[in-house]
This record gives C-alpha cells, sequence and structure tokens, in this order.
C-alpha cells in the first residue's frame, strides 16, 4: 500500500518519536481524565459498603472497612495523578505521568471490581437478575460486565506488565530485560 507524503505524520525517519508520542498520549486518554471525587467504581464500592456493613461479622466489618478505605484513598490518588497527566498532555508534553496514570487507572479498576464482587458475596459471582445471556449492547451496564470489562483495560493500549517495564527502564532506569536481538536493526530481525 502506497500512502501519499503529505499524510506522513511527523518528518521522514521519525516514525518512532510519532508512535511514542501517539501511545503516551492514548494511555493518557485511557486512564481517563480527572473525575469528581468518589465517582465511578468506587463510588458504586462506597455505596455496596453503606448498605452490606450492618451485615457482616465484627472482625469482617474491620477487614472490609480497611479494605475499603484503602482504595478510596488508592482511587484519589489515581484521579489526582490522572489529573496531571492530561494536564501535561494538553500542554503538548505527553510523559510518563500517561504510562503511570494507564497502569494505576487500569489495576484500580481491577481491584475496586473485584472487591465489589467480593463484598457482594456468592451474588458477586452472578450475573444480575433478568441478564440476557447474549451479548451485552454495553459491557460497562453490569456488575459482572465492569468486572469482566476491568481486565480488558489491563491490556489495551499496552498491557500493565508492559507499562511496568517502560516505566523501570526509562523512567526509574532500571537495567531492560535480557534479549538476545537488542543491538540488531529490526529490518534484520528474522520474521
Amino acid at each position: 500500500m502506497r500512502i501519499h507524503d503529505s499524510l506522513r505524520l511527523g518528518d521522514e525517519g521519525d516514525g518512532w518519536r510519532v508512535a511514542i508520542t501517539t501511545l503516551m498520549n492514548e494511555r493518557v486518554a485511557l486512564a481517563g481524565g480527572p473525575a469528581p471525587r468518589g465517582s465511578g467504581p468506587i463510588n458504586e464500592l462506597m455505596k455496596l459498603w453503606a448498605v452490606r456493613k450492618s451485615q457482616l461479622s465484627p472482625v469482617e466489618h474491620e477487614i472490609w472497612r480497611d479494605r475499603v478505605m484503602a482504595l478510596w484513598i488508592e482511587a484519589e490518588i489515581v484521579r489526582l495523578t490522572n489529573a496531571r497527566a492530561k494536564e501535561s498532555a494538553v500542554g503538548g508534553n505527553p510523559g510518563p505521568e500517561g504510562s503511570v496514570s494507564k497502569l494505576a487507572s487500569a489495576e484500580l479498576s481491577k481491584r475496586v471490581t473485584a472487591a465489589i464482587v467480593d463484598l457482594e458475596g456468592a451474588a458477586g459471582m452472578l450475573h444480575e437478575p433478568g441478564y440476557p445471556m447474549t451479548r451485552s449492547s454495553g459491557a460497562m451496564s453490569t456488575r459482572t460486565g465492569r468486572f469482566l470489562r476491568a481486565r480488558a483495560n489491563t491490556i489495551e493500549g499496552g498491557t500493565s506488565e508492559i507499562m511496568r517495564n517502560i516505566l523501570g527502564e526509562r523512567v526509574l532506569g532500571l537495567p531492560g530485560d535480557v534479549r538476545v536481538d537488542s543491538d540488531v536493526p529490526w529490518t534484520d530481525i528474522p520474521k
């Protein structure tokens, strides 16, 4: 396929920088912008906690209180980090904040939706009553849909494992994974 030169993004030979900038912006977008405090999945967990806490034993109550509070604090940290990443991206300088936001948001969503399912008890493992056993028009419309969708968030825009490698190598300066082809140009790698 040939594409006219006027449709090229960036200068010739500058494709890697363009690709990385695009990925950084995608990660900021996937992490989401600054949301109101206590909104989203953490809001759902807080509402469920308000209903369920009186039904728990004293020991369960204390365990759940700590878990819910830790998740709420983490949600607030992620919300503020997302706001910072969005500001950097709007300024035209997407940096590592996008990767941090994407990783933190995806992992938090996974933990919060798991807590919601756990707090529901055995009922948390079931589809909601009246759930049609067909492809959903909106995966985020049900508790189980949100639980399953949270796992996809850890894959799109770069898996959580890839995000950790990127942050470790490029932000923290840690040594990269051992690669036997690290000194071989892409064009010379057998495909």
